[in-house]
């Protein structure tokens, strides 16, 4: 691919004995290929830094001198990532962690041991910086002081790549149509999905919408569970996908919508989200990081009226040209503070990484 950027810093990602192999971004990530991790959530980082991903400790080891930090994953067995990093550490490399999965909720049942929160405080410590991708920073436990914390800890979204040509996928306007449910699970409250197929089947009744897609994830249960559902919905409107697909297939059908709705209020960093901007689209009704960052004004944390939802969705469902401003709004904000070479120039900027 052709270099869009000069990164000021080059970093590696680490998930200790994870299951995503190696993979190596020195010139960019190239388009994407099946069964290659795209270059979204914690890849992006690497890849906006023309780093590395890894799952090997000892290949970190290997090539360290290339990498100005390590980010290494916090899983949910904490003590994998606790060793990983004394290794690192005890070989001079600079460390940076962060929770792999960090809403509230799941880094309140990954702690849910003593030697998980040893591990964890732990790590604290250990760390030369602690990196939190979304607003709702992770709790500082142990023995770290209320200074370290703060002075070690920084906000950097998850990017995702805006800014290059290739990571556009987007359906012309004229060919999109219905409401995308961004979520797919109903086993996890904070993730509203049983409210998200609710409402969309009360939008699609008042504003005429002919086709909502949601994708089940949950096999029989989930599908018994839509089925009842789509009884909501006016007839032929509900159409239930039995699997999830691959990313350039979901994507694909992502951008055949006019939005995403959902109504997620898990903290997490916002991958529907930020699918959304890559297939220049908006997402509405829910409050994830990127969400709050990229459509503030569709963007809702349960304490927007449906009403005015209501309004704001009407208005980008009727209104073409106020649909693309809205798009191009988002993209503008992207740009700014979301793109590959926004993270880039965020990472370097950190004194931790630079040293």
């Amino acid at each position: 691919m052709a270099i869009l950027y000069e990164s000021p810093v080059c970093l590696a990602v680490l998930n200790p004995k994870g299951r995503d192999p190696f993979l190596d971004y020195k010139n960019g990530p190239d388009c994407f290929e099946r069964g290659i991790h795209a270059p979204i959530n914690f890849h992006a980082y690497a890849a906006a830094t023309f780093g590395a991903f890894f799952d090997s400790t000892e290949q970190v080891l290997d090539t360290r001198d290339r990498f100005d930090a390590v980010l290494v994953l916090i899983r949910r067995r904490t003590w994998i990532t606790r060793d990983a990093v004394k290794k690192l550490k005890a070989n001079g490399v600079r460390v940076i962690v962060t929770w792999k999965e960090c809403s509230h909720n799941q880094i309140s049942r990954q702690l849910a041991t003593s030697r998980a929160m040893k591990a964890y405080g732990e790590l604290l410590e250990l760390a030369d910086g602690i990196l939190s991708p979304t607003l709702a920073w992770p709790p500082r436990v142990g023995s770290i002081s209320q200074e370290d914390f703060w002075r070690k800890l920084k906000f950097i979204p998850t990017p995702y790549p805006v800014d290059l040509p290739f990571w556009d996928f987007s359906t012309p306007i004229g060919e999109r149509c219905g409401i995308l449910i961004g979520t797919r699970e109903f086993k996890t409250e904070a993730r509203g999905h049983v409210h998200a197929v609710a409402r969309a089947a009360s939008l699609a009744h008042e504003f005429g919408i002919p086709r909502v897609t949601v994708i089940n994830s949950e096999k029989a249960r989930g599908m018994r569970m839509l089925r009842e559902l789509a009884k909501t919905f006016p007839p032929g409107c509900l159409e239930i996908l039995g699997t999830t697909l691959p990313y350039p297939d979901y994507m694909k059908l992502l951008s055949s919508h006019r939005f995403v709705y959902q109504m997620d209020r898990s903290t997490v960093p916002g991958q529907v989200a930020g699918d959304s901007l890559l297939a220049r689209t908006i997402c509405a009704g829910g409050s994830s990081t990127i969400e709050k960052m990229a459509f503030p004004e569709f963007s809702d944390d349960g304490t927007i009226r449906m009403k005015n939802v209501f309004e704001r969705i009407e208005h980008i469902l009727h209104d073409d040209e106020e649909y693309v401003a809205a798009i191009q709004k988002s993209q503008k904000i992207a740009a700014k503070s979301l793109s590959f070479e926004s993270a880039a120039r965020q990472l370097g900027a950190w004194s931790i990484v630079t040293g």
